[in-house]
């Protein structure tokens, strides 16, 4: 596999070390290599945020979404004479090699919608720390001061995490006001660590379901995942999805509660409407893939029922959950 970095830039791997030219206090991601050559000129690290990535909705709508945990930024200045395209297919190499990578969006060139990416990722609130910079806002501020821009976002599943990155590379303008950087490509990347990870790992097949129903008449699901702050089911939820399908279709007679839960961040009412929003849309997940509505009832109970503290983000990620509960059978 590392013959096919090399066809390209090539990448290497992160060390401890600082290379020349680096901002001070910032650092190579432990998991995902820079290119080669590259310098860092921006840096953030926050140990639980909300990141932004794009990606297209089944109308081909560009829009945002917000996983949290882990979150890290590194804007890289690119040696002299790489270009975005380039860059992409080093990234996408690396990420690939890192683990199980699904690409959930990408753009390039007049694909890629400059002012979109100009606001989602470089406003004046949004913009990393930066060093070297004349005006940091002006270098990726504006859609006019860079070109040849491209984007991807790809979601990695490795044995111990899960990532989310987004990588955008582009050309600086040749009238961009910071004058040592004009026409020399850079790239922002953001790295998001599921913070829950743990949890989303316990999955749960169907004989399981089966048994934990059986046993306690309940049982919890952490690989069920919603986009944040929403009722839309990720991608990663369909394994989920496919194994209570299995559980309902070789017990005909199983009627289920479908209960949604969250954390209690937020109001009570926003809570509540959110953990049924969520609980109707694993049922309608359900039912296309061939459940009879009438086995199913959705109920959202919002943060009445933690399974663990609230003060801690290792408890609020336990507490938000969808449960699978056993209708009793009237005679």
């Amino acid at each position: 596999m590392h013959i096919f970095i090399l066809i390209f830039l090539s990448l290497i791997l992160p060390t401890t070390s600082v290379y020349a030219g680096d901002m001070q206090g910032s650092r190579d991601h432990p998991e995902i290599p820079r290119v080669a050559g590259s310098e860092i000129i921006g840096f953030e690290y926050n140990e639980y945020d909300a990141a932004n990535f794009l990606k297209a909705d089944a109308s081909t709508k560009i829009t945002l979404v917000n996983p949290e945990g882990k979150r890290t930024r590194i804007l890289y200045l690119a040696k002299a004479g790489d270009k975005p395209l380039m860059v992409q297919k080093n990234y996408a190499t690396a990420l690939r090699q890192l683990g199980n990578a699904n690409e959930i969006y990408s753009c390039k060139n007049t694909g890629c919608n400059r002012h979109l990416l100009a606001t989602t990722f470089w406003t004046r609130d949004t913009m990393v720390p930066t060093e070297g910079l004349t005006h940091p806002f002006y270098l990726l501020g504006f859609s006019h001061t860079f070109t040849s821009p491209a984007y991807r976002y790809i979601d990695v599943t490795t044995d111990s995490a899960r990532y989310h990155v987004g990588v955008s590379a582009v050309v600086i303008a040749a009238n961009n006001s910071n004058k040592k950087f004009r026409e020399r490509t850079v790239m922002l990347v953001e790295i998001l660590e599921v913070s829950n990870f743990e949890a989303t790992l316990e999955f749960v097949d169907a004989s399981e379901m089966q048994q934990q129903i059986g046993e306690s008449g309940h049982v919890a699901l952490y690989g069920i995942q919603f986009d944040h702050d929403k009722a839309t089911l990720r991608p990663e939820s369909n394994e989920t999805i496919t194994e209570i399908v299995k559980a309902l279709k070789s017990d005909s007679a199983l009627q289920l509660y479908v209960v949604g839960h969250t954390d209690d961040v937020g109001s009570l009412t926003y809570n509540q409407d959110l953990s049924l929003k969520r609980a109707n849309s694993v049922v309608k997940s359900l039912v296309a893939a061939g459940i009879e509505d009438s086995r199913l009832t959705a109920l959202g109970v919002g943060p009445a029922a933690p399974v663990s503290s609230n003060d801690t983000e290792t408890g609020r990620a336990k507490n938000r959950r969808v449960e699978l509960v056993k209708q009793r059978t009237v005679d």
